[in-house]
């Protein structure tokens, strides 16, 4: 048997089925590259890959990494894909590096994820010799990743495969995003990779006809999951973009047809229709472009809270009722609305996913609320869950309770049909002002219907009388009169409970978020309230 062959993963055992069956059948479309690959090149490609990696460690003997991890910094497109497939070929676990991270970034999750191997595409070649001098394993071995072009030899010969297939092996460590404590590695096996995925597929109904636009950053469980893997695994197209643009958005959605499925963050959609007023609307563009967008099968928002106003306003340009989910990095996908458009409920992340169990605890007591319209800690168990945080064995058991179920740390309660509403992680986004609890994202929802608002970060700042003040850091959209307190507190009184209401205004330039579209809260109050942090 070849070192290149390939080992029984569902995955790769998919691809082959799409490939037999349709060898032109396009896996990868790299905008960047401009160029198309066949799910038999991927294939092939991966199967070389393996083997220069393997021969990189001196381990082309013994053919197996054991799950050895492989760092790597690949932009988003096809050479990332046949990265991460290449890696778990050869047994590995993949750690994928954030692209946009500054080199002391890149050196902390090195430095904790211990990897034998940093694979550096030529794009990145400038990061190798800071990350070599700043190393603290000098022993440490460096690739330079030669990126793969479109064969048009047509079929590709496809690579062999061996019976091994190895599901409860460590496959994937994605860093989480920090925005409550420093990051950690958190591990996946296959078996909950292939899991993650099937789940995805059967709710939102992948086909190989499917063509998702991709967006989405490759260092997160968003972009991996959703985007390539569910994608791949069911046979889909995935046209990847190296970053978010909302003018090429518009443009391949006024080719209808030209794509089925798009998955974005809530800061994205809000680009979109921003970019939509701005450019498109009262042009001759306006109507292809309604037109090509509402064509498409599916669009999801999540990551992070979707407000009710962008969807709001998204739905009546193109007529599309954006689809909610809920998920995070240790869980992959946990909740969802329906593909039925009476089962996308404003302010709702839907039902629990097939094969996923959810429920709510009492914060201080553990019990298990059942009341409907009750707040509690958000909990779930299932294939779906990851291993473990890396080396990190106190934090992960501090994690799960005794009998198994991880706490996400995030508040939700339940309504009588028994979908889920998110009020937010407990430690940033429940505020405790004069004996109330107040969800900032609902605050967050509301500021956001303004017109006059364009960002928004809602958070508690420490105050002796009150336990907690409601603070609204905005920025506004331009050209509207300047926001004052009194004045938006006094409009928010038709909307909310007086309590709700913020007390303390920041009008800033711009709100930080990460590449998911996150606001680390406590970031926010350290920076515009360095007394009370």
């Amino acid at each position: 048997m070849s070192l290149a062959a390939l080992p029984s993963l569902p995955l790769f055992l998919e691809a082959r089925k799409h490939a037999q069956a349709n060898p032109d059948k396009i896996a990868i479309i790299d905008t960047t590259k401009g160029q198309q690959f066949t799910f038999g090149q991927l294939l092939t490609d991966a199967a070389a890959l393996k083997q220069r990696i393997l021969g990189e460690l001196c381990l082309t003997s013994k053919g197996d990494l054991e799950e050895r991890r492989v760092a790597f910094l690949v932009p988003n497109g096809y050479d990332y894909v046949v990265m991460q497939w290449a890696v778990w070929a050869a047994g590995g676990v993949c750690v994928p590096l954030c692209t946009s991270h500054p080199v002391q970034e890149l050196l902390y999750t090195i430095g904790d994820s211990d990897p034998s191997l940093i694979i550096l595409h030529p794009a990145f070649e400038k990061f190798e010799a800071p990350l070599r001098e700043c190393s603290s394993d000098s022993t440490r071995v460096f690739m330079t990743l030669t990126p793969f072009t479109q064969n048009n030899d047509s079929p590709a010969q496809l690579p062999e495969f061996t019976p091994l297939y190895f599901p409860d092996r460590r496959a994937l460590m994605i860093y989480t995003s920090g925005t409550t404590s420093n990051p950690k590695g958190c591990v996946t096996t296959h078996k909950t990779i292939t899991f993650q995925a099937q789940c995805l597929i059967q709710a939102w109904q992948y086909t190989p006809s499917d063509h998702l636009i991709h967006v989405l950053p490759l260092h997160h469980i968003h972009g991996i999951i959703n985007g390539l893997t569910a994608a791949l695994l069911s046979g889909a197209t995935v046209e990847i973009h190296p970053k978010f643009d909302p003018a090429t958005i518009w443009s391949s959605w006024k080719t209808q047809g030209s794509s089925t499925m798009f998955f974005a963050v809530p800061t994205i959609y809000s680009r979109l229709v921003d970019y939509f007023e701005t450019h498109i609307r009262g042009t001759d563009q306006e109507i292809p472009a309604r037109e090509g967008a509402s064509t498409l099968r599916l669009l999801v928002s999540g990551s992070a809270a979707l407000p009710t106003p962008i969807k709001t306003k998204f739905a009546a340009i193109t007529g599309q009722t954006l689809l909610e989910r809920y998920g995070m990095t240790e869980i992959g996908m946990g909740l969802s609305c329906g593909l039925d458009l009476a089962q996308r409920i404003d302010g709702s992340v839907g039902w629990p996913l097939p094969g996923v169990q959810v429920r709510l605890t009492d914060k201080e007591t553990g019990a298990i609320v059942d009341s409907i319209n009750v707040d509690g800690m958000i909990e779930v168990k299932g294939d779906n869950v990851f291993l473990e945080y890396w080396r990190r064995p106190e934090a992960t058991d501090k994690e799960f309770t005794t009998d198994g179920w991880f706490k996400t740390g995030d508040v939700a309660r339940r309504d009588a049909g028994g979908a889920y509403f998110i009020q937010g992680r407990a430690s940033v986004d429940i505020i405790k002002s004069g004996g109330y609890k107040i969800s900032a994202l609902e605050v967050e929802r509301k500021l956001l219907a303004l017109d006059d608002v364009q960002e928004v970060a809602v958070v508690g700042i420490a105050d002796e009388e009150w336990g907690q003040r409601v603070a609204a850091v905005v920025k506004q959209r331009a050209s509207t009169e300047p926001l004052e307190l009194q004045s938006l507190r006094a409009r928010l009184k038709q909307e909310m409970a007086p309590y709700k209401i913020p007390t303390v205004l920041k009008i800033v330039d711009g709100i930080e978020r990460n590449a998911m579209g996150k606001v680390n809260k406590k970031t926010v109050v350290q920076r515009y309230w360095p007394d009370l942090a």
